[in-house]
């Protein structure tokens, strides 16, 4: 049995989306696929005990059998950063170490997705290095490009994690620079000795949000097509301009969300017309009968927010590429994704699998 740690320098790479999507892949392939997160980041109660709201969705898109408990033994807050801080103990590295014991047993492999970067974790001796030698797994850095920093980082991984580093998988790579990494980029990591996987180009559904994750993250409230909360929304539009420029505008991009005010029922009829997955109606404005009456006929939900249209546009703009993968569209996209892009045979190889 082998395990492979799939970490980052930062937030929001990917990692949750692609452990389960490799996962799903080497299940496809017929190999007995574990699947664990030691260092959680997003605690959400699973009966009476914290667990990451991640693991909680891995387990389910995987079809997992293990406990929750096991797949999630560590969430990281700051109540359990100060209790640690008052008296340093290393229960929780046994406890992650027995939890990986349990998940580990009859499996061919086993991917252990790290926390927020990789060095979370470090103060409880559990960042992705410590847990490379705890469990005497590969480590692979899933990095999101940056024509700036990606090659520095990739090769800083080399020094940092040493022999127990397997290589790179590029995320988010715009379209503009395929040939780049296709060419340059490859034969330089070939020619340096590092493990490249693939490389993932921007993806609009990957990076596309749900309509009621969004409501949540406004802190809104969905007054229409209440049943409509899980589609995707891949970009914004603000409605402040006059009806017809209005119009006009929102035809040219799909798959949007709105933002306008909520006393702007020209704007928002206007929305309406056009390829809409959900108004934000900001001010705490109810919007008019016809506008609310023809958004759950065409099955739009409208969020209300009380914050002003400025505020909740660089909100919701925060928000689209930063959410994580709580969506079925958005799992079969990974698992096509890896299908074509990630080289897990080589993945395989180098992890001694």
């Amino acid at each position: 049995m082998k395990a492979i740690i799939i970490t980052s320098s930062q937030q929001y790479s990917g990692k949750s989306t692609f452990s389960v999507g490799i996962a799903a892949v080497l299940k496809e392939r017929g190999l007995s696929v574990g699947y664990m997160k030691p260092v959680g980041c997003y605690p959400i109660k699973a009966g009476n005990i914290r667990v990451d709201e991640d693991a909680c969705f891995a387990r389910e898109a995987l079809g997992l059998k293990d406990d929750i408990g096991d797949i999630s033994p560590l969430v990281l807050t700051w109540e359990t950063r100060n209790k640690y801080l008052a008296k340093k103990s290393s229960v929780p590295r046994k406890k992650v170490a027995g939890c990986y014991e349990k998940i580990s047993a009859g499996k061919d492999i086993v991917l252990i997705e790290g926390a927020q970067n990789f060095v979370d974790g470090k103060l409880f001796g559990l960042s992705a290095l410590e847990l490379s030698a705890l469990f005497d797994a590969g480590i692979v850095l899933l990095d999101t490009y940056s024509d700036d920093l990606s090659v520095d980082r990739v090769l800083a991984g080399c020094d940092y994690f040493g022999e127990r580093y397997l290589g790179v998988i590029l995320n988010w790579v715009p379209e503009s620079r395929r040939k780049f990494v296709d060419t340059r980029l490859k034969e330089y990591f070939l020619k340096e000795s590092i493990g490249y996987y693939g490389e993932v180009y921007i993806d609009k559904v990957l990076r596309s949000i749900s309509v009621g994750d969004l409501a949540e993250g406004l802190g809104g409230e969905i007054i229409s097509a209440l049943n409509k909360s899980e589609e995707l929304v891949e970009s914004m539009m603000i409605g402040a301009m006059g009806q017809e420029h209005s119009l006009q505008l929102f035809r040219k991009r799909p798959n949007k969300v709105v933002v306008t005010g909520g006393d702007r029922a020209d704007i928002q009829l206007a929305a309406l017309e056009t390829s809409t997955r959900a108004l934000v109606l900001t001010g705490g404005h109810k919007p008019s009968p016809l506008v609310l009456g023809q958004a759950e006929e065409m099955g739009v939900p409208i969020i209300m927010v009380r914050c002003d249209t400025a505020t909740t546009a660089e909100l919701v703009d925060d928000a689209i590429g930063k959410q994580r993968f709580h969506n079925r569209k958005k799992i079969d996209t990974i698992k096509q994704i890896v299908r074509d892009n990630i080289d897990l045979d080589l993945l395989l190889e180098n992890a001694g699998i």
